[in-house]
């Protein structure tokens, strides 16, 4: 509370000093000019006083935000570095210690190297720069130059730790720049705009030169590309697929009725009679017509698989139904499929030759 009192007197003595020189200022011609002056300048420090003595107020109530407001009021209405070494202490004690280092480095800067609160001033924004970051603005052309929307007072600005945006304006084109800091660290940032410089006019243009032909190389031919297996089949899969289950349900039933057949022929053995005759060779014919049929459908599947494995490979394949069929030989690779099927009661051949 001490240095507060301190530098409450000096402002009052400040004051009353400035009264006395503008009341014993000399009458001139410009008299009336000087007494308005004079007034406003009155005016202002009254208004000053009274925030200054509100900042005080509010200082002993510990409302230090409030005291500090009104400190920073009493400087802009009477510029003396006695309400900002007062503002300071006033935001250090409210938490606000961006703001606070900031009012220590301006009184720092406008204060007489004889003022007693220097060094102490000097100490708490050592304090306070380790926990705060500072910018260092180099905008010698730069106008309304703000840091994080706030006017840039000086040349230098402590800001919390984090992200931060630096932004003027320099012949009417908007400069930003953006800043990342920590605790402890100083960056410097300089706006400045890029300019083009043109050539003057009264430099020789070169003409324009004929830009250089591509050199054309000779390619060689290029391999043959392979086609890819040709799908003009689409009935093919489902085909085999419906053939090989028909073979396998032929087959089992096959099976199965020639096991019937052969216990009737047992049954037959055992015991002769007429129906047991009929019944007997009802069962034969049967399992001979679906000996038949299975190895009609076995043949069709084959046939149908070796299309499809030799149509994967992209070879042609030739169907022919005949025993004495002859395989047509050319450069090409070409494939024949031979199918006998069973003519008055003899034996089915399915076979496949071809050349590759």
């Amino acid at each position: 509370m001490l240095p507060l009192a301190r530098s409450v007197s000096r402002k009052r003595a400040r004051l009353v000093l400035c009264t006395l020189v503008l009341l014993a200022a000399p009458a001139g011609t410009g008299i009336t000019a000087a007494r308005s002056e004079e007034r406003g300048a009155m005016e202002d420090r009254e208004a000053a006083t009274r925030a200054f003595e509100e900042g005080e107020r509010a200082y002993r109530a510990g409302d230090f935000s409030r005291a500090a407001e009104r400190f920073e009021e009493a400087y802009r209405k009477a510029p003396h570095p006695a309400p900002l070494w007062n503002a300071a202490r006033s935001w250090n004690k409210a938490g606000e210690i961006a703001r606070a280092a900031n009012g220590y480095a301006r009184y720092l800067r406008e204060a007489p190297e004889g003022a007693p609160d220097r060094d102490e001033a000097g100490k708490a924004l050592a304090e306070l720069a380790t926990k705060l970051g500072r910018i260092e603005v180099f905008a010698p052309e730069a106008q309304d130059v703000r840091v994080d929307d706030q006017p840039l007072e000086g040349s230098s600005v402590y800001v919390h730790p984090g992200t931060h945006v630096i932004k003027g304006r320099m012949r009417g084109i908007s400069v930003q720049r953006t800043e990342v800091l920590e605790a402890g660290s100083v960056r410097s940032v300089a706006l400045v705009v890029e300019e083009i410089v043109s050539a003057p006019n009264d430099v020789p243009k070169e003409p324009p030169r004929e830009p250089p032909r591509p050199i054309v190389k000779p390619q060689r031919p290029s391999a043959p590309i392979p086609t890819a297996p040709r799908a003009d089949k689409p009935w093919l899969v489902p085909a085999l697929v419906a053939s090989g289950a028909a073979t396998l349900v032929s087959t089992g039933l096959l099976v199965w009725s020639g096991v019937d057949t052969l216990n009737a022929r047992s049954d037959y053995d055992a015991g002769r009679t007429w129906d047991k005759y009929y019944d007997g060779r009802d069962k034969q014919f049967r399992t001979n017509v679906l000996i038949g049929v299975s190895l009609g459908l076995g043949a069709i599947t084959g046939a149908l698989g070796s299309i499809w494995l030799v149509g994967r490979s992209g070879k042609d394949v030739k169907v022919g139904s005949g025993a004495q069929d002859a395989v047509r030989r050319s450069e090409a690779p070409s494939v024949e499929l031979k199918i006998t099927p069973p003519v008055l009661g003899g034996p089915a051949f399915v076979g496949a030759t071809g050349s590759f």
